[in-house]
């Protein structure tokens, strides 16, 4: 039996939890003020503190869509990054006006700006998982469609808190499901579609069906329009850059114009990410040198040759650069390597499809094998972004033999520097084929931001400390 969703709570879910997460922002920005009282010793008015400056973050949020929209959990922290940002400079602007500008210091307005961005984040994970955990406020959602689209996005929704909201009641398609898609119940077939919205009460759609002809992916969107509130549409689009992509509508001609850009190849990227790795470089110079210099004797107490294996690289624009790494192989390594895949063949075969042993790779030292999987190897690279030849997110540092295996994605990835991690190494680490190594490195370039760089940085701390796929 079809359960029935359409009550008077199910309906406004959204609405209550838009007004559910606004008090919460509101608690946030008021500790957040507290904070930088306290360790600033300096007061606000409690016109300000109560009203002013929490509305001034509330209308800047607000203006987001971060009350109203379902995003994955990173791009929440994105929006509130920017939010904040440009409700310190409002807040800035409002002094000033009040002819109070020298009222509270440039470390105040500093301290409540980083203080308002940790609290808001805090507050909202911390929201967002008590609810989860008691299943509150989850919004029922019906997909159209069960083959992989579908299935990336359930799988989405189930490992990202941020879209963990949804609840997926059924599923509607012409073909049987795909596998991970079988514990959700098969509602009926696409002729199927009104009585199946109608019974279910159903308010929210996911139509994930871009193997569909362009005509009857139109008639299915144009028979779900009218009985729900939301939809969501998978477009066929898997292949096209959309970081940062612009939508204009055509209305005359009836067609819709996507913009895209390339990212990287802008020069004010290129110097904001530039600027970027400096600051981030001379931040951890510092800290891990003892580290480096415990690394270099481990590794000259390990085995026998030099301390650093200084390897070239294919970087930007197709020069090679010397990069710099703590070696962790045998000094004969492409002996043992050549003997070991002649006696192996199953190895062989690993080694043609991935360019790595993932298992059991004979040319690694033992010091190396730790270092590899913690990617300590990799420090000395610093140095190579210190000198501007990579970057500490970017593409994968390719070897000079291999050029003709990255065949058309040569010239987008030699269109800037390497860098020490990327989107590659947090989304599968050595799990992945070469090709499938490169067309990563692709969506990263063409889809860049500061933010994906923040990101990637923070999700390489947890896959190396979680050990997902040594480099």
């Amino acid at each position: 039996m079809v359960q029935n969703y359409k009550t008077n709570l199910k309906q406004n879910i959204r609405i209550i939890w838009s007004g559910i997460s606004l008090m919460a922002d509101y608690l946030a920005v008021l500790l957040a003020e507290m904070i930088a009282i306290y360790f600033s010793e300096e007061n606000l008015r409690h016109i300000d503190l109560f009203i002013v400056i929490p509305f001034i973050y509330i209308a800047f949020i607000a203006a987001a869509r971060t009350y109203r929209r379902i995003i994955p959990f990173w791009q929440r922290v994105e929006s509130l990054f920017y939010s904040s940002i440009y409700s310190i400079i409002a807040v800035l602007l409002f002094f000033f006006v009040r002819a109070s500008s020298t009222e509270h210091s440039i470390a105040f307005l500093a301290l409540l700006w980083l203080a308002s961005f940790i609290c808001l984040v805090i507050m909202r994970y911390l929201l967002k998982r008590i609810l989860d955990e008691r299943n509150i406020f989850q919004i029922p959602l019906l997909i159209i469609g069960a083959q992989e689209e579908a299935l990336a996005f359930v799988k989405a929704i189930n490992s990202d808190i941020g879209m963990s909201s949804y609840k997926i009641v059924g599923l509607i398609s012409d073909k049987i499901p795909v596998k991970g898609l079988e514990n959700y119940p098969l509602l009926g077939d696409f002729k199927d579609i009104e009585e199946i919205i109608k019974t279910t009460g159903i308010n929210n759609v996911l139509i994930a069906i871009p193997y569909l002809e362009q005509t009857k992916k139109q008639e299915i969107i144009h028979r779900v329009q009218p009985l729900v509130r939301n939809i969501c549409i998978i477009p066929s689009l898997s292949a096209i850059p959309m970081g940062g992509a612009d939508l204009e509508t055509f209305f005359d001609e009836k067609f819709m114009l996507i913009r895209i850009r390339n990212n990287l190849a802008r020069d004010i990227n290129k110097l904001i990410k530039l600027i970027f790795d400096l600051i981030v470089g001379l931040l951890i110079c510092i800290p891990v040198i003892p580290i480096i210099i415990a690394c270099a004797i481990w590794v000259k107490m390990d085995s026998k040759g030099p301390i650093f294996y200084n390897a070239k690289r294919i970087g930007k624009n197709g020069k090679e650069f010397t990069c710099y790494k703590f070696r962790s192989m045998y000094t004969n390594s492409d002996e043992l390597l050549e003997q070991y895949l002649a006696e192996n063949p199953v190895a062989k075969k690993e080694w043609d499809e991935f360019q790595k042993l993932h298992d059991y790779d004979p040319r690694v030292t033992k010091a190396g094998k730790i270092m590899r999987k913690t990617s300590l190897d990799e420090l000395p690279q610093i140095l190579n972004v210190l000198k501007g030849e990579m970057s500490f997110v970017g593409p994968r540092p390719y070897l000079p033999r291999e050029k003709e295996m990255m065949g058309h994605f040569y010239n987008i990835i030699i269109s800037t520097v390497p860098g020490i991690t990327g989107y590659w190494q947090v989304n599968g680490r050595s799990d992945v084929t070469f090709e499938g190594r490169l067309r990563m490195d692709d969506w990263y370039i063409r889809n860049w931001s500061v933010w994906i760089d923040i990101i990637l940085l923070i999700k390489t701390i947890k896959a190396v400390f979680c050990s997902k796929g040594a480099v």
